[in-house]
C-alpha cells in the first residue's frame, strides 16, 4: 500500500473520531440542559433555587416580630407563608426582581427591611411606569385622635382619596396592623366592608373593589376600637394599608396616633 494510502486511511479515522466526540459533547450538554428546564424541581432548582431564595428572605421584614424573614428561625405562621411563597416563586425560575415585585404586591412595599432598597424599587417602578396610570392620592396621610376614652367607645376619622391618574383607580383590599383598627372605603355616599389585621376579629372580604374614575374622589374611613385591647393604657400608633391598581403605590400606608385613657 502506498504511503499517500495510509495517510488517508488515517485522516479519515481521526476525522470519524472527532465527531464522534463532537456529537456526544453536545449530546450531553443538550441533555443538561433539558433536565434543568424540565425538571424545575430536581437538578435545575436544586442548584440554584435555595440559593436565590436565601438572598431574598432577609429583605422583607415579618409583620409579626419585626425582624428580617429567616428560613432557620420562623417565629410564627405569617413568616412560614411568607418564606413559603417566596420559594415557590424562586422555583418558577423567575428573576430576582421578579420575585422581589410580586413579593411586595402580595405583602406591600413597606416590608422591606432595608428602606434603601425599598426607595430603589419603588424608583424602578417610577421608571416602568405607563403616564396613562391611574394614581392614588390622600388628602393626609397621618391623624392624631389625642385621648381616646375607654368608656367612650370607637372613634373614627375620615382622609379623602382622589384619583389624579388618567384610569380607573380599583381599590381591593385594605388591611391594619393590628385588629384594634379596621378601615373601610366610601364612595358615591355607600360604605364598603371594613377590613382589619387578618385572623384578628374582622373577616376581610376577598371579592370586594372600589373602582374611582379619574378626577373623582372618595374616602377612608378609620376605626379605633379601644376595649380590642381594654387593659391598655397611654400612646399607641397604629398603620393602615390601602392597597390599588396604582403601579407604584400600589400600597398606600396611613398612620393614626392616640393615646387610650380610662
Amino acid at each position: 500500500m502506498s504511503m499517500p494510502s495510509i495517510f488517508l486511511k488515517i485522516n479519515i479515522k481521526i476525522i470519524l473520531v472527532i465527531i464522534i466526540l463532537a456529537v456526544g459533547a453536545v449530546g450531553g450538554f443538550w441533555l443538561v440542559q433539558n433536565q434543568k428546564s424540565s425538571l424545575p424541581g430536581r437538578l435545575g432548582s436544586a442548584l440554584i433555587t435555595p440559593v436565590l431564595a436565601d438572598e431574598i428572605y432577609p429583605m422583607f421584614l415579618c409583620t409579626c416580630c419585626g425582624l428580617p424573614l429567616d428560613k432557620k428561625k420562623i417565629c410564627c405562621e405569617m413568616a412560614q407563608e411568607r418564606i413559603d411563597f417566596i420559594d415557590s416563586l424562586a422555583r418558577q425560575g423567575i428573576s430576582k426582581d421578579e420575585i422581589i415585585l410580586a413579593y411586595a404586591k402580595k405583602y406591600g412595599a413597606n416590608s422591606f427591611a432595608d428602606k434603601e432598597k425599598q426607595k430603589e424599587f419603588k424608583e424602578k417602578l417610577a421608571a416602568a411606569a405607563p403616564e396613562n396610570r391611574p394614581i392614588i392620592s390622600l388628602s393626609s396621610e397621618s391623624f392624631d385622635f389625642g385621648d381616646v376614652s375607654q368608656k367612650n367607645g370607637v372613634v373614627s376619622t375620615l382622609f379623602e382619596i382622589k384619583n389624579e391618574g388618567k384610569q380607573d383607580l380599583i381599590i381591593d383590599k385594605l388591611d391594619s396592623s393590628c385588629g384594634c383598627t379596621s378601615a373601610s372605603v366610601v364612595f358615591q355616599g355607600a360604605e364598603g366592608p371594613r377590613f382589619a389585621m387578618a385572623g384578628h376579629g374582622i373577616e376581610s372580604p376577598s371579592d370586594w373593589k372600589a373602582v374611582i374614575p379619574p378626577g373623582q374622589s372618595g374616602q377612608l374611613k378609620i376605626y379605633y376600637d379601644p376595649s380590642v385591647h381594654a387593659d391598655f393604657r397611654g400612646y399607641a400608633i397604629r398603620e393602615i394599608y390601602i392597597y390599588s391598581n396604582d403601579p407604584i403605590d400600589f400600597e398606600k400606608k396611613v398612620i393614626v396616633e392616640l393615646n387610650q385613657v380610662d
